[in-house]
């Protein structure tokens, strides 16, 4: 006679002791795996109440409970030295991952988008070629989850019902802090987690994986990181969706352009390379050629619009030019203002050196659409300047 301890089984951690009788051609102890079958032995079992119950329930029709008993067993013999699931290494992994998610407000995206914002923060290419990578993410991260069958198929429907289960696994996945689902208007207002100082940027990368899922929304930033998001059906969407593109590029622009001017204030010089290369070869009294101011300008603001070859009035490129040089740290302030028909801008620098040297590329760079400089009233680091269209004067480049 021996006593046994049967647990992790469906006896649910029941303790049974087992009388066991030895009949011939027996072995003291089952083999490893062991499953019905072979030798038969009587055993006489004690157990509670609740457990006879469970076992006849677990018997079902033909109710031989021994039939339960062994099945449990083998189940046990398979995985006795298996961790039990609290203790799973991969439970362990999601567990760390979520409290990722909620302690350090990480939001789940591909490193790819990361790497483009990088390599734009670097000037590496310009607004619209940001914008056409950002286009090109979107789309093969919705292509990504269609093939690995991970969202289920019901969400990638077009309606109404379908985009608001879409947008609560953007909340799961730490993209959006909240969702509010106003069915009557068909309208989700949702709080932007990842990038919250900066949304227009995340929804660049949103519509594009939205318009390749088939979801015919418009969009509305609202507040500083809530947004609307309206769901419309596809006749009203072919006339909003060019509009919804470039209010939302222009917004993403406009944000951009008070960073870098923020950072201009800042006092933290980043010439680019083109203006570098110049200085190292020029003194402040020569002509910047045209191709440098080129370069020098496409590594500032852009002023691309989606969809469409937008001719920007005289005041809109002084104030590209200005943000450009703004941008650059070389300038604390620039004011840009319509003065009738003349656009007056007011600069300071902390040095006579530095604003010289903003003022010429900003005279420079508006000399390559036409725009030339009236008049000048300039004290130390401080200056007020004058700018209007070259009469007879083409644009020479109106990148």
């Amino acid at each position: 006679m021996f006593t046994c301890h049967i647990k992790r089984s469906h006896l649910e951690h029941e303790s049974v002791s087992v009388f066991m009788k030895k009949t011939s051609n027996t072995q003291d102890e089952a083999p490893r795996g062991y499953v019905k079958g072979g030798p038969r032995v009587h055993i006489h079992t004690t157990v509670s109440a609740q457990t006879r119950d469970l076992l006849k329930s677990l018997s079902g029709e033909t109710g031989r409970i021994n039939e339960v008993i062994e099945e449990a067993i083998g189940y046990y013999s398979i995985r006795r030295n298996q961790p039990d699931c609290d203790d799973c290494e991969f439970k362990a992994i999601s567990k760390l991952l979520a409290s990722l998610v909620d302690a350090a407000d990480m939001g789940l995206a591909a490193s790819a988008f990361f790497d483009a914002l990088s390599d734009f923060g670097q000037t590496r290419f310009s607004a619209s070629e940001f914008k056409d990578r950002i286009d090109k993410l979107g789309t093969q991260q919705t292509k990504l989850l269609r093939r690995l069958g991970t969202v289920p198929q019901e969400i990638w429907e077009n309606t109404y019902e379908a985009f608001v289960l879409h947008v609560q696994l953007l909340e799961t996945m730490g993209v959006l802090r909240s969702v509010e689902d106003y069915s009557d208007r068909r309208t989700v207002m949702a709080t932007i987690k990842m990038m919250r100082n900066q949304p227009e940027t995340l929804l660049l990368l949103l519509l594009a994986s939205w318009d390749e899922a088939g979801y015919t929304v418009d969009v509305e930033v609202i507040a500083e990181n809530k947004v609307s998001l309206r769901w419309v059906d596809d006749r009203e969407f072919r006339f909003l969706k060019g509009n919804r593109d470039r209010r939302i590029f222009e917004a993403w622009k406009s944000r951009r352009e008070r960073f870098l001017m923020q950072a201009g204030q800042s006092g933290r010089a980043t010439l680019c390379p083109p203006l570098l290369e110049w200085l190292a070869t020029h003194t402040i009294n020569d002509a910047i050629g045209e191709r440098t101011l080129v370069s020098i300008k496409d590594f500032g603001p852009q002023p691309d619009v989606v969809g469409s070859d937008v001719s920007m009035t005289i005041l809109d490129r002084v104030r590209r030019s200005a943000l450009n040089v703004t941008s650059s740290g070389l300038l604390e302030k620039c004011n840009v203002t319509a003065d009738g028909d003349l656009v007056r801008v007011q600069v300071r620098s902390r040095t006579p050196v530095t604003k010289d040297l903003a003022i010429k590329l900003i005279r420079s760079l508006l000399s390559l659409d036409g725009i030339e400089e009236m008049s000048r009233e300039e004290g130390e680091a401080t200056a007020v300047l004058y700018f209007g269209e070259q009469h007879g004067a083409g644009r020479g480049h109106s990148h």
